[in-house]
């Protein structure tokens, strides 16, 4: 057996093994009844130069059905007439409230870390749900199904944030590479190992932040508000998932490839600030998969015990479909599932671009 062939065929197992004892967890999530009694939530939305999308999409949080929540939204340093919208909107709105943060006002934080401790200030409740201003919720009633995922010893609930179907190989790209990070931080936060949450739609009871220190660590970075806080205080049992279409929180996505990059390019560089473990499961699992792919083409261009390699490889394959069968359904992507082996390669080459890009300085603002 030739050293290629041994490589692809551990790579295979290590690949089996993230499907069938992390991601296959995800096919038992179920969706919660909403209980009779639902908790004050204040929900927080950071701003910057959103005016646009404030139109668009705030008056859906507004009008959720939900008894008692406060929604807050911190306009940063817009320059844009944001201000001029939210004015607009709390003449009609009892339960909006604005924090605004002046330009001259000197931020110890970068990106939309400052905006949201003014945002925590300025809440009433003990609950908090936070998402930004450019996102739609699925639903009416997206706020009672996220709060209907807590329990006695709950604190943490994890939403899931899909983007919008626009017609074009790029649209799809971009909603497998969503999916492929919802499967992984849903997977892992089932196992045991919370490890991220998506700032577009996530709650955490109040009282983490306070004993929260991870900011000052990575003042500069331009993200990671969501990820480094999560990262640092979900464990296993104070966790939970809320897999439910009716709570899902839609986002639009990037129109051009480079765009694209940057986004994900900014959102990643937290990655590099998360527990040694977390990184260790995230770095072998996307090693394993291209080194697959790579030892796979050697092969095949060798031409050596062709049938056994492509038998692996096409078993693979199948694998992974029958097991994340059901998930894309859950996590509403299911025009993608056949799709998928295509946009596999596809994604992996991705993330090889985006480890080089990552070694570059970053040259950009969380919001412009």
């Amino acid at each position: 057996m030739t050293l290629e062939l041994k490589i692809f065929i551990s790579c295979l197992a290590i690949q089996l093994l993230y499907y069938l004892l992390v991601f296959l967890r995800l096919n038992f999530v179920r969706a919660y009844e909403e209980p009779e009694f639902l908790p004050g939530v204040s929900v927080i939305i950071c701003a910057k130069n959103e005016a646009h999308n404030l139109q668009q999409f705030l008056k859906i949080v507004l009008i959720q059905h939900y008894k008692e929540f406060e929604v807050i939204v911190v306009n940063d340093q817009s320059d844009d007439n944001s201000i001029d919208v939210l004015v607009e909107y709390y003449k009609r709105n009892k339960n909006l409230k604005i924090v605004n943060i002046e330009k001259k006002e000197k931020k110890p934080y970068a990106g939309k870390k400052y905006a949201l401790m003014k945002g925590l200030e300025a809440a009433i409740y003990d609950t908090i749900v936070v998402t930004d201003a450019d996102c739609r919720p699925a639903t009416t009633h997206w706020l009672a199904k996220m709060m209907g995922c807590y329990m006695d010893d709950t604190q943490i609930v994890l939403g899931h944030s899909p983007y919008e179907t626009r017609p074009g190989f790029l649209n799809k790209l971009i909603r497998y590479e969503n999916f492929m990070t919802a499967i992984q931080y849903f997977g892992f936060a089932k196992a045991g190992l919370p490890y991220m949450g998506v700032g577009r739609n996530l709650s955490y009871k109040k009282g983490l932040m306070h004993g929260f220190k991870g900011f000052d660590k990575a003042p500069n970075l331009l993200t990671g508000d969501d990820d480094l806080f999560i990262n640092a205080v979900a464990t296993g049992g104070n966790t939970m998932l809320c897999i439910d279409k009716a709570a899902f929180m839609y986002t639009e996505p990037e129109k051009t490839f480079s765009d694209w990059l940057n986004q994900k390019k900014r959102h990643l560089r937290s990655g590099f600030k998360y527990k040694f473990i977390h990184q260790l499961l995230l770095f072998v699992f996307a090693l394993s998969n291209l080194t697959f792919y790579v030892t796979f083409m050697i092969l095949l261009a060798g031409g050596e015990m062709l049938k056994p390699v492509l038998a692996l490889f096409f078993g693979l394959l199948l694998a992974k479909l029958v097991i994340t069968f059901r998930v894309y359904k859950k996590l509403g992507s299911e025009d993608l599932r056949f799709l998928s082996p295509v946009l596999d390669i596809t994604y992996t080459g991705y993330l090889l671009i985006i480890f080089f890009l990552l070694l570059l300085k970053p040259k950009d603002s969380w919001k412009t």
